[in-house]
């Protein structure tokens, strides 16, 4: 058996914890997924409104081998050891960077450039110069990670469907294009439209990043 990491990392009303039940619900649900265990973490920092949610896997080797040699009941602790992230799904560039811990060569991230910032960095203007670059955070997560794709999800979101809601969906369907042999799209899909009751645009938007890389 092995462990698959994923985490999730955005501020309040991007949809962070959603796209963690969706994963962990996939996890509950597919059959090569032995055991699944997550949680949610909201920031307390000076940016306030960082929340962050992770989903981990016990698979079959012979899915996905990391010849890591675990057992059903070694995943316990939702919580990623350090440098041991898998997939990092970012939906805020600077949240995603205030994960480099977690981070390393076997780390794939894809993250959405579109800045947004916490409400006490809008309510303290002189901190909005601070926010670095895409490119100086491209370039720092490039240096650690095994391979980055970034894009402005949520511009897309807003080309494509006139809003900018569907952006984390558009990036999960990046992910399950980028780890098919873990995440199954035909299960996935299943699973947004029992999350979604009008759930039309966001296969829609799943579909348009499945088709992006």
């Amino acid at each position: 058996m092995d462990i698959f990491n994923i985490l999730i990392a955005g501020i309040g009303g991007q949809g962070t914890i959603l796209l963690g039940n969706i994963l962990r619900e996939y996890g509950l649900r597919s059959p090569l997924i032995k055991n699944v265990v997550g949680t949610e973490t909201r920031g307390v920092s000076q940016r306030e409104g960082s929340v962050s949610s992770t989903v981990r896997y016990l698979i079959d080797s012979k899915i996905y081998s990391l010849e890591q040699g675990y057992e059903i009941e070694d995943l316990v602790s939702p919580l990623i050891p350090t440098n041991d992230a898998h997939l990092i799904i970012g939906l805020e560039p600077l949240e995603t960077l205030r994960n480099l811990k977690f981070i390393s060569e076997k780390t794939e991230i894809i993250y959405n450039t579109h800045k947004r910032f916490p409400r006490n960095v809008l309510l303290n203007s002189e901190l909005e110069g601070e926010y670095p670059s895409n490119a100086y955070i491209l370039d720092i997560l490039d240096q650690f990670a095994r391979r980055t794709i970034s894009m402005d999800f949520t511009e897309l979101s807003i080309q494509y469907f006139e809003s900018s809601i569907y952006a984390n969906i558009i990036s999960l369907g990046v992910s399950v294009k980028e780890f098919q042999n873990i995440l199954h799209k035909k299960l996935i899909l299943k699973v947004i439209k029992d999350y979604f009751p009008d759930s039309t645009k966001n296969t829609e938007a799943f579909e348009l990043g499945f088709d992006l890389v």
